[in-house]
């Protein structure tokens, strides 16, 4: 229920019957018109959204003077202005189309002037952020920018939970095709330089999944995935964009509690070995089509395929900011940083 239908109907209460006037959490209704107006604050100048701010919180101060009467008239014709007011913002669902597109515009206009490298991928694009915690920014289609965090050339675009099985395929759950589509048209500018950054989720859900269903090595499930996502990459380089490739990381650890948000199958020496033989199949055909390659797993790993989780961040599953010193030597020697 919007905080207008709340306040309309405490209205009538407090009409009906006046000594409801103290069963009414003052504080919590404050922190509901507080919530409605930052929810649009990125609509208003500074000055303007100060005014708003002002404007409430002069009626709540009102309020609260008239409940030591009480006056039940004036503090119904105080939460009455309250209520008009809050009708004169922009209905949210509107506000979240403009913000989203603001959002894109914003976020287009530094990758053309800064010609950014794009990130294209999974949850694993926030690495190139340089934010340790997962952090997504809404811009319209479904499709999150990673808000930059530091001086790298980046614009990490996360395109939700997508499989590098399923990239090269459209009507996915996904859509992730249609995404990078809508994006080649609207977003990238030509012959821009891209990262791919897809194959952790395969690797760590589905591929020792597939293993039992089909009764096949994962060696032919990774061998399937690949005949998906190379020709993938090689349809980017042919739209005449500069294409690199990100390599899976180490798997989550067993010692892991098990987190429904990052389900696992096989068990992390077998996915490791997975990720592996998948990195190096995939290096193979980016050098076959003359597509770059990087990778930090390598070092992600001891002798035996164990996950080194110094390198991994809270959640166990993505790439802290530690791996930086990683990771920028791989950088180092194909992108031009």
């Amino acid at each position: 229920m919007k905080t207008a239908e709340i306040v309309l109907k405490l209205i009538h209460t407090i009409e009906t019957n006046p000594s409801s006037l103290f069963q009414i959490p003052w504080e919590d209704l404050k922190l509901c018109f507080s919530t409605e107006l930052e929810y649009r604050a990125e609509l208003y100048p500074a000055a303007q959204l100060q005014t708003i701010r002002q404007l409430f919180s002069e009626r709540f101060v009102a309020i609260d003077n008239y409940l030591s009467a009480p006056d039940v008239s004036a503090i119904t014709s105080m939460l009455k202005e309250l209520v008009f007011a809050l009708q004169m913002l922009p209905d949210a669902d509107y506000t979240d189309t403009i913000t989203r597109q603001a959002h894109f515009n914003e976020a287009r206009l530094q990758h053309y002037v800064n010609n950014t490298i794009i990130v294209l991928g999974d949850s694993h694009v926030n690495f190139f952020s340089g934010n340790e915690s997962l952090s997504f920014v809404p811009i319209g289609n479904d499709i999150n920018i990673c808000p930059n965090a530091t001086a790298h050339p980046f614009t990490a675009l996360h395109l939700g939970p997508c499989l590098a099985y399923h990239c090269n395929q459209t009507d996915t759950s996904t859509h992730f095709r249609e995404k990078v589509d809508f994006l080649c048209r609207n977003f990238i500018k030509p012959n821009a330089h891209i990262i791919c950054c897809l194959g952790e989720i395969d690797l760590r859900v589905h591929v020792f999944r597939q293993t039992v269903l089909q009764q096949r090595t994962y060696q032919d499930i990774v061998d399937d995935i690949l005949t998906e996502y190379l020709p993938f990459l090689v349809s980017l380089k042919e739209r005449g964009y500069l294409v690199s490739c990100w390599g899976p990381i180490a798997s989550q650890r067993d010692v892991c509690p098990i987190d429904p948000e990052f389900p696992r199958s096989g068990t992390e020496t077998e996915r490791n070995l997975a990720t592996a033989y998948f990195n190096e199949q995939l290096a193979a055909g980016c050098r076959q089509h003359h597509i770059g390659f990087l990778s930090v797993f390598k070092q992600m790993i001891t002798e035996d395929f164990q996950t080194i989780e110094e390198y991994l961040s809270a959640d166990h599953c993505h790439l802290s900011q530690r791996a930086l010193t990683l990771a920028q030597p791989v950088w180092e020697k194909i992108l031009p940083l």
